[in-house]
């Protein structure tokens, strides 16, 4: 019989903790796209071939300095625009700033303080449909709720790692990821953040802290359980062994 459960019903049902799962990245660079992403977003056809060199060249420049670079195409709608955003977090920062083409793109350099500084938390819901069926299932009822409360601060954005967590936020400039973040809980999770307490109950980590930090950010101490197995996406039949943090 074909397994038809989702990976996120998997994870749910397997009683998967979350806290750790973060992945690591201490820089994030999202660009406004509002067209249909590619499973590898940076790679859509539709973004410029030189915007996408670019973005893959920042992306090693970072890594060769001991950085841990992540990209993110992100948007409102698919409506087409007349501009393109463009946000850069780094150590509890984040920048913004406005580009007519994405030709300008190409002279920026995100290692340089440009653009305006945002003290207001930005959310960034992956919809990423084309990677995996939950996310765009789940995600972009969270997206709606949280753009409303948040008064248009909430983005779509691709893939933030993690299928089988969806809904996945990250909160920028803070860098949490949070998963699980339902639509019928979005607005206890929204009040939670603005609070500028931990949604522990969604919380995944920090991304620029290490698994066992992120764990103990939330006050526990990081001690691994028993093996279990999981579905790292929906594409994906054959199972995964993973050893998820336990709460103590």
């Amino acid at each position: 019989m074909i397994d038809r459960r989702s990976c996120s019903e998997y994870s749910l049902e397997q009683g998967e903790c979350i806290l750790g799962t973060a992945p690591r990245v201490d820089l994030w660079l999202l660009l406004e796209h509002p067209q249909v992403w590619s499973p590898d977003a940076i790679d859509t056809d539709t973004l410029p071939t030189d915007v996408q060199r670019w973005l893959h060249n920042t992306v090693d420049t970072f890594k060769r300095i001991g950085k841990y670079p992540r990209v993110q195409m992100i948007r409102k709608s698919r409506n087409l625009r007349s501009a393109f955003s463009m946000f850069i977090a780094q150590s509890g920062l984040l920048r913004y700033h406005s580009m007519h083409s994405y030709d300008e793109i190409l002279d920026l350099c995100p290692d340089k303080n440009f653009g305006e500084k945002v003290e207001e938390n930005n959310y960034f819901v992956c919809t990423h449909g084309t990677r995996d069926r939950c996310c765009a299932k789940h995600g972009h009822r969270t997206w709606t709720v949280l753009n409303e409360l948040s008064d248009g601060r909430a983005w779509q954005c691709s893939h933030l790692g993690g299928h089988r967590f969806a809904p996945n936020v990250l909160v920028l400039p803070q860098g949490r990821l949070y998963g699980r973040v339902h639509a019928e809980e979005a607005e206890r999770f929204y009040r939670l953040v603005e609070d500028d307490e931990l949604a522990t109950k969604h919380l995944r980590g920090r991304s620029e802290y290490s698994p066992e930090d992120q764990v103990r950010e939330a006050g526990i101490e990081p001690i691994r359980g028993s093996p279990i197995q999981i579905r790292e996406s929906c594409t994906k039949r054959e199972l995964k062994t993973v050893y998820p943090f336990i709460e103590t």
